[in-house]
C-alpha cells in the first residue's frame, strides 16, 4: 500500500468510526416504542379537547426537539460519509464500512420520521402544534413541514432506493459487518428500521401530494395568520397606550413597600388601571396578570434558577410579566404602577412551586400574543405567563373558557379559582371602592374580592 492510499485509508477510517459514535449517540434521542405509544395517547387527548394543556405541550415540544436534535447529528454524518461510498479509492472494504454507517443513519432517521408523520401528526392539531416555533428550545417555525417535505422529496426517495437496492446486492457482505466492534450497533439499526424504506410508489405518491396539500394550507393560514397578528398588534398596541398623562396612579410608594415586604414567589398579582382604554376590550374589572418570582434571596432559598442567557434578573427584579413589549422579567415598582391590586397565592408546597417557576421562566423573552390565541405557546398574554407555569402542577387546574370562538383564561378566571379554593388563595387587596385606603391582608381579602367584580 502507498503512503497516498494509507493516508486515504486512515481518513476513511477516521470518518466512518466518528460517524458510527455520532449515530449511536443520537438514538437515545428519538423515542422508543413505549415513547411513541405514551405520546400518542397525549395527542389523542389534546385532539379531543381542540388544545394542548401546558404540559402535553411541553413533553410533545420536547420530544420533537429531541427528534430534531438527534437529525442535527445524524444527518451530518450521512453526508461525510457519502463521499466515501461515491468515491473510495477503488477499496470496496472502505465503500461498504461507509455504507453500513450511512444507511443505517437513513434508516433510522426516515424511520422516526415516518412514526412522527404517520402515528402523532396525522391530525391538523398536531401539525399545526409542531409547525410552531418553540423559542424555549430553539426550534424555528414550520420544522414539521420541513420534514414532512424532506420524507416525500422525489429526490431523496432515489436515493433512498439505490441505498436499499445496494444494500440487497451485497447483503451477504454488509451482514459479515455485524461482528465489527465498531459497526455492530450500525448494523443492528440498519436491520430494525430498514423495514421503513420499504414504501409502494402509490403510497409515495400519495404521500407527497398530501405534503402539497399541507404545504398549500400551512402557507395560506400563515399568511392569513401574519396578516391578522399585525391589525390584531397595530390595534391592540394603540389601545394599551390609551391612556390620559395627567391622571396620577392610586397605589403610592407606601402601598408599593408593604406589598414587597409581603408577597412571596408564586404569588399572582392581578391589577387594573382605571385609566386604561384597554378595560373597554378586555372582560371584567381586573384584566391584567402578572407572576412574582420573588427577590434573588427568595430565589435562592426556593432553588429556583435563572439562566444568565435570560438576561440581568437580579434584584430589584421580581416580576415575569407579558405586555406589549413582550414576556420580560420586570422590576416590581414598574408592576406596581396601578390603581387597584389583587395578590392570589398558589398553595403549593415548595417543590411543587418551584416546578411551576421553574416551566414558567422558560417563556421568559417570547413575544406578546396580541390575537389572545391559547393554542399557541410562541407568543403568549399575561394569564398565559400564569396558565404555562401552575396548570397541572399539584391539585391546580386552570380551566380555559372559550371566547370569541377560542379558548382563554381572563384574569378573573384566576381570581374565580381562588376564591372557590381552587389551588389558589387570596391573600392581599388595594383600590377596589371597599379597600380603596388601606392593603386588606388576611380572611377579609376573599369578601372584598367577591364584592370588587362579582
Amino acid at each position: 500500500m502507498t503512503g497516498a492510499s494509507r493516508s486515504l485509508a486512515v481518513s476513511a477510517e477516521r470518518a466512518i468510526t466518528s460517524s458510527a459514535r455520532a449515530i449511536e449517540a443520537a438514538i437515545p434521542l428519538l423515542p422508543d416504542a413505549g415513547g411513541v405509544e405514551r405520546l400518542e395517547r397525549i395527542i389523542g387527548e389534546a385532539i379531543a379537547r381542540g388544545y394542548f394543556e401546558p404540559d402535553e405541550d411541553a413533553q410533545v415540544k420536547r420530544a420533537f426537539h429531541d427528534y430534531l436534535t438527534a437529525r442535527s447529528i445524524i444527518w451530518p454524518a450521512i453526508a461525510e460519509l457519502r463521499s466515501w461510498v461515491a468515491d473510495s479509492g477503488g477499496d470496496s472494504s472502505v465503500q461498504l464500512r461507509a455504507f453500513v454507517v450511512a444507511y443505517a443513519g437513513a434508516c433510522v432517521l426516515v424511520w422516526a420520521g415516518r412514526s412522527i408523520m404517520d402515528r402523532l401528526a396525522a391530525d391538523p392539531v398536531v401539525r399545526r402544534k409542531l409547525d410552531e416555533a418553540g423559542p424555549e428550545r430553539g426550534i424555528p417555525p414550520k420544522q414539521l413541514t420541513t420534514l414532512y417535505r424532506a420524507l416525500t422529496s422525489p429526490v431523496n426517495a432515489w436515493r433512498l432506493r439505490w441505498a436499499r437496492e445496494f444494500a440487497k446486492q451485497h447483503g451477504s457482505e454488509l451482514e459479515a459487518l455485524a461482528a465489527d466492534p465498531i459497526l455492530s450497533g450500525c448494523y443492528q439499526r440498519m436491520k430494525e428500521c430498514e423495514h421503513a424504506l420499504d414504501i409502494p410508489v402509490r403510497n409515495y405518491l400519495l404521500a407527497r401530494l398530501r405534503y402539497r396539500w399541507h404545504a398549500g394550507r400551512r402557507k395560506g393560514a400563515s399568511a392569513f395568520q401574519r396578516a391578522m397578528f399585525g391589525l390584531f398588534e397595530v390595534s391592540g398596541r394603540a389601545i394599551a397606550n390609551a391612556r390620559s398623562p395627567w391622571y396620577r396612579k392610586r397605589i403610592n410608594a407606601t402601598v408599593r413597600q408593604k406589598l414587597a415586604a409581603f408577597l412571596e414567589p408564586g404569588d399572582v398579582v392581578v391589577t387594573r388601571h382605571h385609566d386604561a382604554m384597554s378595560n373597554l376590550f378586555l372582560p371584567g374589572y381586573w384584566p391584567h396578570a402578572a407572576l412574582h418570582i420573588g427577590t434573588e434571596e427568595q430565589r435562592r432559598t426556593l432553588g429556583l434558577e435563572i439562566g444568565a442567557d435570560r438576561g440581568d434578573v437580579g434584584d430589584p427584579v421580581r416580576v415575569l410579566e407579558a405586555r406589549k413589549d413582550g414576556v420580560l422579567f420586570r422590576e416590581l415598582e414598574d408592576t406596581l404602577n396601578v390603581d387597584a391590586v389583587v395578590v392570589i397565592r398558589p398553595q403549593l408546597p415548595p417543590t411543587e412551586l418551584l416546578a411551576g417557576l421553574s416551566r414558567a421562566v422558560t417563556h421568559a423573552g417570547k413575544l406578546y400574543d396580541f390575537s389572545f390565541d391559547f393554542f399557541r405557546s410562541d407568543r403568549i398574554v399575561c394569564t398565559e405567563v400564569v396558565y404555562r407555569a401552575f396548570d397541572g402542577v399539584g391539585p391546580v387546574k386552570l380551566r380555559l373558557t372559550e371566547r370569541a370562538g377560542r379558548p382563554t383564561l381572563s384574569a378573573e378566571d384566576l381570581l374565580d379559582a381562588a376564591i372557590d379554593g381552587l389551588g389558589f388563595q387570596p391573600v392581599a387587596i388595594f383600590g377596589t371602592p371597599l379597600s380603596r385606603r388601606r392593603v386588606v391582608f388576611g380572611d377579609e381579602v376573599r369578601e372584598l374580592l367577591i364584592q370588587s367584580y362579582r
